[in-house]
């Protein structure tokens, strides 16, 4: 089930965390294939809602460094984390399902939202971001 933030659903990178170690529960496999191609390729082409100064530390494999994208994009309805798509493509993590499904609903046809909608992603992320108070720098995209 996808987390809410105002009228945005925000797609999970894991499921949870058990003594510090990320899981995923309950995701097919997501095989290397053309719908995935066409996914990846929509997460790339989302609006760009916040990006953070820097990269963060791959959280399956430390020893890779900071590698992994501190971008958040949307569509309008979905606000995703650019992580999505590395961790896909170096760890073959799947998507959260409920994601997948609503891409896939739309057959991976991005339309980009306007501007107003794109602003307020961003005004909930960072309310979001405010209450974890994680000590990650984000800018607002304009």
């Amino acid at each position: 089930m996808p987390e809410f933030i105002d009228s945005f659903k925000i797609a999970k990178l894991f499921d949870g965390t058990r003594d510090g170690t990320p899981f995923v529960t309950e995701r097919p496999p997501f095989p290397v294939g053309p719908e995935r191609l066409k996914f990846l390729n929509y997460l790339d082409h989302g609006a760009v809602v916040l990006r953070a100064a820097g990269r963060s530390v791959d959280r399956l494999d430390s020893s890779r460094g900071k590698t992994v994208p501190i971008t958040f994009h949307t569509d309008g309805e979905w606000v995703w984390s650019a992580s999505i798509a590395y961790y896909l493509e170096e760890h073959d993590l799947p998507p959260e399902p409920e994601f997948l499904d609503y891409l896939r609903g739309r057959n991976f046809h991005y339309v980009a939202p306007a501007k107003e909608r794109v602003k307020s992603a961003g005004r909930a992320l960072e309310s979001r971001a405010a209450r974890r108070s994680r000590g990650v720098t984000i800018c607002r995209v304009r």
